[in-house]
């Protein structure tokens, strides 16, 4: 018996043992349709979210909502089962920027505040919410139960942490790497930097520079620039 006959019946065996191991089509279209699911839903629910992904690296990379936030939370009954994207989750893909950030001072702001004896002195309205201490010291490491119990009592930006410097859903690295996005916590009577920073030649230098006035070569050190 020839030899290429043979070569011919192991190649045929060989494509349908991978066919029978394959998923099933109906796999992928499940998957298919749970995303499908999640935006026609929050196009209706919150379109701003959507409009932020859409417009986001993740979608460009074809990072899914589950990929983030699981796959639990189907229906307006269960929001509550939605996963929480805090450090670990960015983690997975991010595994190096995650380590940076645990190494970092903002990684403690949580603990630091929790730490400090007089915090806990003070009346609820000057600590909680985005208005409190803990608008800005909440983006430090925490645990999934304290993110739930902070997504009740203080919504918006910072509860996952990493959303703290590229606002959630967009994620923008660009926009982290802007001075403008240190000013929403390094500010006001207590920490004025932003005040000094904008009123500093560095910072009058680069607002010019984002307005076009000076020159993209101009030397204009930005907050990162020193700190990051």
């Amino acid at each position: 018996m020839s030899v290429f006959p043979q070569k011919g019946l192991l190649g045929f065996l060989l494509i349908l043992g991978l066919v029978a191991l394959a998923p099933h089509p109906s796999v992928w279209a499940d998957e298919v349709k749970a995303e499908v699911d999640c935006v026609s839903c929050h196009k209706e629910k919150t379109p701003q979210i959507v409009k932020d992904w859409e417009a986001s690296a993740h979608h460009g990379n074809d990072v899914s909502c589950a990929a983030c936030h699981g796959e639990e939370h189907q229906t307006a009954e269960d929001v509550g089962k939605v996963g929480l994207a805090g450090p670990e989750v960015c983690a997975q893909c991010h595994e190096e920027q995650v380590d940076r950030f645990k190494q970092g001072k903002h990684a403690l702001a949580w603990a630091a505040m929790k730490a400090m004896p007089t915090f806990h002195w003070q009346p609820m309205a000057l600590t909680e919410g985005l208005k409190g201490c803990g608008g800005c010291h909440k983006q430090g490491l925490k645990s999934e139960e304290e993110m739930r119990k902070l997504k009740e009592t203080s919504p918006g930006f910072g509860l996952a942490s990493c959303d703290v410097c590229h606002t959630r859903h967009l994620f923008s690295k660009k926009e982290a790497q802007q001075p403008q996005a240190c000013r929403t916590c390094h500010m006001g009577i207590d920490h004025p930097q932003w005040e000094m920073y904008e009123s500093s030649k560095h910072g009058v230098r680069y607002l010019l520079k984002q307005k076009g006035v000076l020159p993209e070569s101009a030397a204009a050190p930005t907050c990162q620039t020193c700190h990051m």
